[in-house]
């Protein structure tokens, strides 16, 4: 399991990929992503790209306005999400 800074700095990386016109400065814990100009489509583009880097699955529920509106958002559903995938036992 990462920790949340990690999960943090990751986070970050995958914003500012799909979001190229905002620098790294403006990228806070607290910054409303809508107000920098992501828009729905950019937005569901974010979701699918932390699904692969994080290897969670977004349930229908969490894929809500306010999980994405703020990197802490997306830090503290994806540290959730983490904590409670299953260890899975190959047999």
């Amino acid at each position: 399991m990462e920790s949340f800074e990690d999960i943090k700095q990751k986070s970050h990386s995958v914003v500012l990929e799909i979001m190229p016109n905002v620098s790294s400065e403006e990228l806070l814990d607290d910054v409303d992503l809508f107000s920098l100009g992501l828009d729905s489509i950019n937005a569901m583009m974010l979701v699918m790209n932390l699904q692969d880097a994080f290897g969670v699955t977004f349930e229908t529920c969490e894929i809500d306005v306010d999980n994405f509106r703020t990197l802490a958002n997306i830090t503290e559903l994806i540290k959730n999400k983490q904590e409670v995938i299953p260890t899975s036992v190959k047999v």
